[in-house]
């Protein structure tokens, strides 16, 4: 145990590579001590194909389930939530080891050879579209680089992985990594990520800290890739927000910009359309987005700071199943465009020596038409007058 007399908390370290820990297999429950509430958490190594070596932490909270993914930057890769699936079905069907993933292959989007997750993380030295930009050398000089789509932290295992149980007062279920995006001559971040539900929650919470370890000022870029398919997206399901901004990213998306916040059926050869969005807040800055079926039986939505994630990003693939039917809801520190592109626009973090950089989201379920109406209502609380674009404009798209 580990804690002060007021609050118990049972802590596993599963892997902390300083140390030369390792935990293949291990498993923990309610019943090991004595609790009513019936919970597990497990982790396993998978074996076979592009998924061998792959660590996996499920975490099941007797309502809501999710498998953490420490060897893909502690992404999720699907959720349940009382037989709700919560995900999409990629081409890509099973989890894919980083050593099998090449960044640059298809000009900068090998990115997407692994991508199957419910919520992913983008950066943290750049996301979003491939594009040239400067750097320092190791010899000191300028030189122009290609960096690949939406960065590298997806695509680099955890250096420690640690599962803690609250006990009293109020059961908390918590699985904390952490994972060093690091070169020499290069970016040199730390991102330290606790993923958080309590039994019987219909909500889990991702909590970062991104810190900057270096003796001098770097740059630092982060998005949360939230996708859903089916069941929550279907034909006539809408996304729900207090827009304040709307804007299409390019001629694509504009063609369908009177229609941005609702979802067509699955469309073979269906080409993506992404808008970028400013949205309002309480006075504290929170913020709240849903998506809604097409009878308000059925929401998902995602809660944040506008202080911590100020823009938020719609990518709309209504393709065919087999290509992929997912949209992606996508708070961020910018637009997914390229990082020169966000830089000129001011749009990039830049983190003092030591400097540290935290942002929190809330993932929920809501079933039934009264939860449904509970989270439109909170939506409809922070509602302003839009702004909608019907051609890209220049301050946000390339």
């Amino acid at each position: 145990m580990a804690g002060d007399c007021s609050v118990r908390v049972f802590e596993r370290v599963l892997t902390d590579v300083g140390a030369g820990i390792y935990v293949a297999d291990w498993k923990v429950t309610n019943e090991e001590f004595g609790l009513g509430e019936r919970w597990t958490i497990e982790k396993r190594r998978l074996s076979g194909g592009l998924s061998d070596g792959v660590d996996i932490v499920a975490v099941d909270n007797g309502a809501f389930s999710f498998t953490i993914v420490p060897t893909r930057g502690m992404g999720i890769w699907k959720g349940f939530f009382k037989g709700v699936r919560l995900g999409w079905d990629s081409p890509v069907e099973n989890p894919v080891h980083p050593h099998h993933i090449n960044l640059e292959a298809r000009g900068g989007l090998g990115w997407l050879e692994g991508f199957n997750e419910w919520i992913v993380r983008c950066g943290l030295e750049n996301f979003g579209a491939p594009g040239t930009d400067v750097i320092i050398d190791n010899m000191g000089r300028e030189r122009e680089v290609t960096l690949t789509l939406h960065g590298k932290i997806a695509n680099i295992p955890a250096e420690r992985v640690t599962v803690r149980v609250r006990l009293e007062p109020k059961v908390e279920l918590e699985v904390e990594g952490v994972v060093y995006e690091r070169s020499m001559f290069g970016p040199n971040l730390r991102l330290t990520t606790r993923i958080v539900t309590s039994p019987g929650d219909n909500k889990v919470r991702i909590m970062d800290t991104v810190e900057n370890l270096k003796s001098s000022p770097a740059e630092m870029q982060l998005l949360y890739h939230c996708n859903y398919g089916k069941p929550v997206l279907d034909e006539g399901t809408r996304i729900l927000a207090p827009f304040r901004i709307v804007a299409p990213r390019d001629a694509r998306a504009a063609e369908d910009i009177a229609s941005f916040d609702v979802y067509g059926p699955p469309e073979t050869g269906f080409v993506e359309q992404v808008y970028f969005c400013e949205l309002a807040g309480d006075s504290d800055g929170r913020t709240v987005v849903a998506l809604v079926n097409r009878d308000e039986t059925l929401a998902t939505s995602i809660s944040f700071s506008l202080r911590e994630l100020p823009y938020f990003t719609i990518w709309k693939n209504t393709a065919s199943l087999e290509e992929g039917y997912v949209t992606g809801l996508e708070p961020a520190t910018s637009f997914p465009n390229t990082r020169r592109f966000e830089r000129e626009k001011g749009r990039v973090i830049k983190l003092e020596p030591k400097g540290k950089y935290r942002a929190e989201i809330e993932l929920s379920v809501h079933m039934g038409r009264d939860d449904v109406q509970k989270v439109k209502a909170e939506i409809e609380r922070f509602k302003v007058e839009p702004k909608i674009y019907q051609r890209p404009i220049r301050d946000y798209s390339t």
